[in-house]
Formats: structure tokens, sequence, C-alpha cells
């Protein structure tokens, strides 16, 4: 009996997890037709999915991050294996470099999760629309995908300090 609730806690965290990947999504899909006007194109989805293979490394692994990028594609892409893709590869890199992540300031980390979630625009605008590729947009996509790194951060490291 011992077993069977450890692997529902398992499944239910994975679906907690799954759940604000999603609504960061919905959110990239609700106001980037706003903010694009702006030359801005967010990426909250990206960034959550980010955040929890950085806080828990050990429990989310290349296996779940194909899950993860498999429901965001079905969702909301239109291209199936794109996020899958970025979301193995990224889960990849941060895995390989979660302790020395784990020393560097706030700063430091936004620059980096900042500029995969740029490199994450670029490919899509690359492979998906080639003729709207803005070197504008990527670059206060930047900007302000830093800001909002830090404040998903802090965010999300309260709601999983509550819940888990």
């Amino acid at each position: 009996m011992g077993l069977w609730v450890k692997k529902l806690m398992k499944f239910s965290n994975h679906l907690i997890i799954l759940s604000t990947i999603i609504l960061g999504f919905w959110l990239d899909d609700s106001l980037n037709p706003l903010t694009i006007k702006l030359f801005l194109e967010l990426n909250f989805g990206f960034l959550i999915f980010t955040y929890w293979v950085f806080a828990m490394p050990e429990k989310l692994h290349s296996s779940a991050a194909l899950f993860y990028g498999l429901v965001a594609d079905l969702l909301f892409s239109n291209v199936i294996g794109f996020n899958m893709l970025f979301f193995i590869a990224t889960s990849y890199i941060i895995h390989l470099y979660v302790f020395r992540f784990r020393i560097f300031s706030y700063f430091q980390l936004s620059v980096f999760f900042s500029g995969s979630s740029t490199f994450y625009t670029a490919c899509k605008y690359l492979l998906l629309s080639p003729y709207n590729y803005s070197y504008l947009v990527l670059i206060l996509s930047f900007l302000i995908n830093a800001v909002l790194w830090v404040g998903l951060y802090f965010i999300m490291r309260a709601f999983r300090r509550s819940i888990f």
C-alpha cells in the first residue's frame, strides 16, 4: 500500500507541474497577440518549464521533459516535436550544470534562462515563420524575459514550497 501511495503522489506532482506549464503556454497564447505589437514575445510556458527543471532536477528527467513537450505540442503548437526537442535539450543542459547554477546570482540566472528563452523564440521564428524573423523582437524579448524570470522564480518557488 505504501508504494502505491508514493506512485500516486509522484503522479499528482507531475500533474501539478504539467498544469503550471500549460497555464504558462495559455498565457503566452493570450498575451502574445497583444505584446507582438510592441515587438515582445513572452515565453511564460518555457520559463516555467525551465524553473521546474532547475528547482527539482532529481525528479524531472528527460522522460518528463519529453512528455511535457508532447503535451505542449499537442495543445498549443503547430508542429509536433518542436517543444519536445527544446524541452529535452534544455533539460539536458540544466541537468549538466545544475550545481554550478546553484552558486550563480539571480542576475546570472536570469541572463541564462532569458537567453535560452530567446534562443527558443529565434528557432521558432526561423522554423515556423522565417519571414517574420525580427532582431528587435529577440532583443526586447531577451530583456523582458530576463525580468520575467526573476519574478517567475520567486512566484514559482513560493508555490513549490507551499505545494511540495
